[in-house]
């Protein structure tokens, strides 16, 4: 006789399955299918480091497949509840107070230490978890360690759990329900448009909640220090298999290098350190779309901080990322630390200082622009002139050590575009050897003023050119005060069409360049080389 079925017992859902190209995966949800597919590699490798990758992961009662273009959960004949529990509690956990995500690590490495996993935390506090209701407190964590041979103290506002560690409840509601919907934490950036107008509810499938669930890991979050916010940029793999033996690599292992410029160096930071491990011209075959979005409080919103910027690039450059790879070498950021506000402590903290300069030109490459474009407007978000040097009483945002940085660039100017530059570099060495020698036997002050203000009066001429005639007119004569050119001798045929009406707009910044640019020697240089320290460079207000 056959046994009667209780009506009341439910169905086992069925096996879930995660397409990376499936209707509705955006590049933040592929992002996360990709650090789901880390996750998964992590736990592999912590439970059994001999397994061959991709081996199935086992999972509570459970198990998970990840293959090139999907992911595939099997519940083991049992709840889901048991195989979603053990994937988020081996994915999402709080060390020492300090959010630890293992699928950003490769398996068997070390530990990050304590001051950068406080910063790392803080990145995370500043993209996808800001909102107070999305962490519980722990204690305050106070990291000691040194910046230039100082002791530095930095605090931290520790957890005790977030979020992401109990969201498989959502993932197990929308497998039930058919949908569920998760608050910013999964999506930064995505809300309801109209309260109570259900069609513009952000709502997600199972398969689109896990992948939200796991953006955490697959995107990698960075600070953004001067605009006093973060950025997180989404990498959405082609290949998730390979995607994860790779997702460890763009995490900052340096101190520094978890802040960012702004939204444009997130994307091409991220991306040339995957590159460097995949091979730039293998690196299109593992990463598709890369989306960074910059997060900053805007005046109208104080509670939380909210897209200020979006950049995406939708295949990797390899010209672009040589071209980054140059700047970022010559611009990198530094730790600073901050002096002590009251003498009873004495206690010294730190911020990273990033380049304005490193932003403007990560920018461009990003949009695939040359890498100079409108360096004669250009400024930053608190209105300061990029080709200016800065002082206490300017607007000007160049340091004098950023120089370096523009050199770096010059190799990649065009043929045409160098010999601008190199001519306006033979009549600056010209006019300031000039002063120099008119002034040898004056004061020190009158020589600074006097090179100084030449520097000024070119700088003015060129930036408030508005014209072709205006440019032609800079130009033509800065190069008849300097006498004799041999760059402008040999290649004026060449440098004539920069002076068109085409592209007088980029033979103004080229002259800027070539004028931001310029090295001194002997006495010139020792009176126009401004230190840092008296430029102003101070931590982001």
């Amino acid at each position: 006789m056959a046994k009667a079925v209780n009506p009341r017992k439910k169905a086992l859902p069925a096996p879930l399955s995660i397409r990376l190209y499936a209707p509705g995966m955006t590049p933040l949800l592929r992002a996360g299918a990709g650090g789901l597919a880390a996750s998964l590699r992590a736990i592999l490798g912590s439970a059994s480091p001999a397994a061959p990758w991709p081996s199935p992961v086992r999972l509570g009662p459970g198990t998970a497949t990840v293959e090139r273009e999907a992911i595939h959960l099997d519940w083991g004949g049992k709840a889901p509840e048991a195989t979603l529990r053990a994937l988020f509690g081996a994915s999402f956990q709080v060390k020492q107070g300090f959010i630890d995500l293992p699928g950003t690590r490769s398996p068997g490495a070390p530990e990050p230490p304590p001051e950068l996993a406080a910063a790392l935390h803080d990145a995370l506090k500043v993209t996808f978890l800001q909102h107070g209701k999305s962490t519980q407190g722990g204690a305050r964590r106070r990291v000691t360690f040194e910046v230039d041979a100082r002791p530095v103290i930095v605090e931290s506002q520790g957890y005790d759990s977030f979020v992401h560690q109990t969201a498989w409840q959502s993932v197990l509601e929308a497998l039930e329900a058919g949908a569920t919907s998760l608050a910013s934490w999964a999506y930064p950036g995505a809300a309801e448009r109209h309260i109570g107008v259900r069609v513009t509810k952000v709502e997600y499938t199972a398969a689109e909640a896990l992948c939200a669930c796991f953006a955490l890991v697959g995107c990698v979050s960075y600070k953004l220090p001067q605009l006093r916010g973060g950025a997180f940029v989404a990498l959405a793999p082609t290949n998730l298999v390979r995607f994860a033996e790779l997702r460890p690599g763009p995490t900052p292992k340096r101190l520094r290098d978890v802040a960012v410029a702004g939204a444009s160096d997130a994307v091409l930071a991220a991306q040339l350190v995957m590159a460097q491990e995949a091979g730039k011209k293998r690196l299109g075959a593992v990463l598709g779309t890369t989306e960074a979005v910059a997060l900053r409080q805007m005046p109208w919103n104080a509670q939380q901080k909210i897209r200020g910027a979006v950049v995406r690039q939708d295949a990797v450059r390899e010209e672009v990322l040589d071209r980054y790879e140059a700047a970022a070498a010559a611009l990198p950021h530094t730790l600073r630390v901050r002096k002590p506000e009251g003498k009873a402590t004495g206690e010294a903290s730190y911020f990273i200082a990033t380049s304005a300069l490193r932003a403007f030109i990560t920018e461009n490459l990003a949009a695939s622009r040359p890498w100079y474009a409108d360096f004669a407007t250009a400024t930053t978000a608190e209105g300061r002139f990029i080709h200016d040097y800065r002082d206490r009483d300017n607007l000007g945002a160049l340091l004098w050590h950023e120089r370096k940085g523009l050199i770096a660039m010059h190799p990649y100017l065009g043929e045409a575009e160098q010999w601008l530059v190199q001519s306006v570099h033979l009549a600056l060495r010209s006019r300031f050897k000039s002063i120099y020698s008119d002034t040898k036997e004056s004061a020190p002050a009158t020589r600074s003023n006097r090179l100084k203000g030449e520097r000024e009066r070119l700088r003015l001429s060129f930036a408030g050119a508005k014209t072709p005639e205006q440019v032609r007119a800079a130009l033509a004569d800065l190069w008849s005060r300097a006498g004799t050119n041999r760059e402008l001798q040999e290649h004026w045929r060449d440098i004539l069409p920069l002076l068109g009406p085409e592209r007088w707009r980029a033979a103004r910044d080229l002259a800027l360049v070539a004028l931001a640019s310029y090295q001194g020697k002997g006495g010139e240089a020792a009176e126009l080389e401004d230190a840092d320290e008296a430029a102003g460079a101070s931590e982001p207000s």
